[in-house]
């Protein structure tokens, strides 16, 4: 299995000077399987250049989108997945069913009031709403993907992949402090011994309690999640918007203090656009 980030920003792309090295591209993840089948998780900005990079290959495109959630900045670059305006590509969507059709309203809503000028109806591609991890595991070639419902507004999903002896799981979007962290068990019951973690951060802790509520967590809550969990790896991502390279460098360095003495998480870093991760 191979992770690579294509977005990593969270609430609106944010390009400039200042954040080139972990990038301003909002959440976008690709996964090849060990067969070859590619699955994306949200279709953020850097879903984009993902497009570019597969049209590159002159190769008929075929994925699994998964959709942890329907806003804005997990679904900005769908309009702008080139492959998507072609009839030989093949997109397979599953994930937060109520994602689906905010997916299909980024294009038109049916009333005339679509964010984008050309409708949904007319995309060349076949599009497919597959509607399964709602109601189970979804088995591709033998990986399975469970999903488990995030702390967020408006609802979501966390997406955990397992690969023969190995997995992978993807949390985003997540205020794991909701209701007292009541909920912080099933995370980590979900997450249990994985390779790698990859969870939202978008926060300092000063930044509560102003934002409580807004459904992201600590980098703090991150770590204690990673290592309550037993995971190898502990990868930080949707960085805030307002967050410069310097300072989330900043936010990785307190993370990897936080966890220094212990066995988990071996390896902390923050999301970064163009990165790539194998497991095993």
């Amino acid at each position: 299995m191979e992770v690579r980030f294509w977005g990593t920003r969270g609430s609106i792309p944010s390009p400039g000077v200042h954040t080139l090295q972990f990038g301003g591209n909002t959440s976008c993840v690709e996964v090849v399987l060990a067969s070859g089948r590619r699955v994306v998780i949200d279709g953020g900005t850097g879903f984009r250049l993902l497009g570019k990079h597969l049209l590159e290959t002159n190769s008929p495109v075929k994925l699994h989108l998964l959709l942890s959630h329907g806003h804005w900045d997990h679904l900005l670059g769908l309009p702008f997945f080139k492959p998507i305006y072609l009839p030989d590509t093949e997109v397979l969507v599953d994930g937060w069913p109520p994602a689906f059709q905010a997916m299909t309203r980024v294009f038109d809503s049916h009333m005339g009031d679509g964010f984008f000028p050309v409708a949904f109806d007319h995309l060349k591609a076949r599009i497919n709403f597959l509607n399964r991890l709602a109601h189970g595991p979804l088995d591709l070639e033998g990986v399975r993907i469970d999903a488990i419902p995030l702390n967020h507004p408006q609802g979501g999903f966390g997406f955990r992949f397992r690969e023969g002896d190995h997995a992978m799981v993807f949390i985003t979007d997540n205020e794991l402090g909701a209701e007292g962290g009541s909920r912080v068990k099933d995370f980590a019951e979900f997450a249990r011994d994985c390779d790698l973690l990859i969870h939202d951060a978008q926060y300092l802790p000063s930044d509560f309690p102003e934002k409580q509520g807004w459904g992201h967590s600590t980098f703090e809550e991150a770590v204690a999640l990673a290592r309550q969990a037993r995971a190898r790896q502990l990868i930080l991502t949707h960085h805030d918007p307002g967050r410069t390279d310097v300072e989330v460098e900043r936010i990785i360095m307190l993370a990897r203090q936080l966890a220094a003495g212990g066995e988990f998480p071996a390896y902390i870093d923050g999301a970064r656009e163009g990165a790539t991760y194998r497991l095993p």
